[in-house]
């Protein structure tokens, strides 16, 4: 009997812009959790992990990250971030759908994303591309370490042979490769393509819309 493939995807600058959606729900979510207001203009999100964020911001603000501040934190990070997002729904790139509804007939879809298990779920529901994707996945909340989170889809999945990673980011170049996973670099994000290619991704695609070699490398 063949095993299930799996194709593992980052979301952001991968599959969809937030359009801003995040920053104010983090800010928010720290407030509500240490009652300090706080700027994320300066937070680079790219490649980052929601842990590895919080953490960041724990220490800017010269406060301690206890259990509890974490779990008021990710508590209240899902609540905000569904507001922004019913408001400004999030901008799925182009070719994105297509390829999804294509790929998801012969694979199956999980997430490796520096989203939360929940925020990273409302996302692609407010994207309408929800319908695609199991329930397997490495998130934000689970490590802050992205090579990390990859072993733990993996191993969710059943540690399935011959899996794809798809990722704007040398982060994921990064992840797919320690992981032993095929490595595609989406040029969706704020990488170039030079900068990505550097990290030696073993695939590279412009745009979904362009992207029959990636197709022919799924046989789909």
């Amino acid at each position: 009997m063949q095993s299930e493939r799996f194709i593992f995807c980052d979301i952001d600058g991968t599959l969809l812009y937030a359009k801003g959606s995040g920053r104010p729900a983090f800010a928010a979510a720290f407030f509500d959790a240490f009652g300090i207001e706080i700027q994320m203009d300066h937070i680079n999100f790219a490649g980052a992990t929601d842990i590895g964020v919080l953490e960041q911001l724990a220490c800017e603000n010269e406060v301690v990250l206890t259990p509890q501040h974490a779990a008021v934190f990710f508590e209240r990070l899902p609540v905000y971030l569904e507001e922004n997002m019913t408001r400004w729904p999030p901008l799925v790139f182009p070719g994105v759908g297509t390829f999804l509804e294509r790929v998801s007939k012969h694979w199956k879809l999980g997430l490796v994303s520096g989203n939360m298990r929940k925020t990273a779920y409302l996302k692609l529901k407010h994207g309408g591309i929800r319908e695609y994707f199991t329930d397997i996945g490495g998130f934000g909340d689970d490590d802050g370490d992205r090579n990390k989170m990859a072993a733990l889809a993996l191993q969710r999945a059943g540690n399935p042979e011959g899996s794809f990673l798809l990722g704007d980011t040398p982060s994921d170049i990064e992840a797919a490769r320690v992981n032993g996973m095929v490595s595609v670099a989406v040029c969706n994000g704020q990488f170039t393509r030079a900068a990505l290619e550097a990290e030696r991704p073993d695939m590279i695609v412009d745009s979904f819309e362009d992207a029959d070699h990636l197709f022919q490398a799924l046989e789909v």
